[in-house]
């Protein structure tokens, strides 16, 4: 499996490159299995991929059929909370930041069951139960599916 996720995104990019990666593995039900990645990192795709493949992905590896990747492209603070509302989930995503804590969350572009900037709020601050300050910023990705 990271022979093949390391060819398609060699396709796609430089694996010198350093870019912010998210993961997403689907089993062959197309029941999601775990999401996880890296929305700030000072390493390059080659080694980023490895870190995220062997510490999280390398574990659902028998189970996978299909594995999307998404390359994050620079992100945006958004502090015009109109502007943030107006934009389209289907282009961009979401990546709050507790300002004491420093603990992120991110919901990705054209997420299912997404519609919407509030919704992506209102699931994240559900899911993850946040409180106090918060930063949020947006953020467009290039996607890539890779079926195994």
């Amino acid at each position: 499996m990271l022979n093949e996720i390391k060819t398609e995104l060699a396709k796609h990019c430089k694996l010198e490159d350093k870019k912010w990666l998210f993961f997403s593995l689907f089993d062959i039900n197309g029941k999601i299995l775990i999401s996880d990645g890296s929305i700030e990192t000072d390493k390059t795709i080659n080694e980023l991929t490895d870190l995220i493949y062997n510490g999280l992905l390398i574990k659902h590896e028998h189970m996978t059929k299909t594995v999307v990747v998404d390359i994050i492209e620079p992100y945006f603070q958004e502090t015009d909370m109109t502007k943030l509302l107006s934009l389209p989930t289907k282009d961009y995503g979401l990546f709050v930041v507790n300002d004491e804590t420093k603990k992120s969350w991110a919901i990705l572009p054209n997420t299912k069951g997404v519609p919407d900037i509030k919704t992506a709020l209102g699931l994240i601050k559900q899911k993850y139960g946040i409180s106090g300050n918060v930063s949020m910023y947006s953020f467009r990705s290039e996607r890539i599916t890779i079926g195994l």
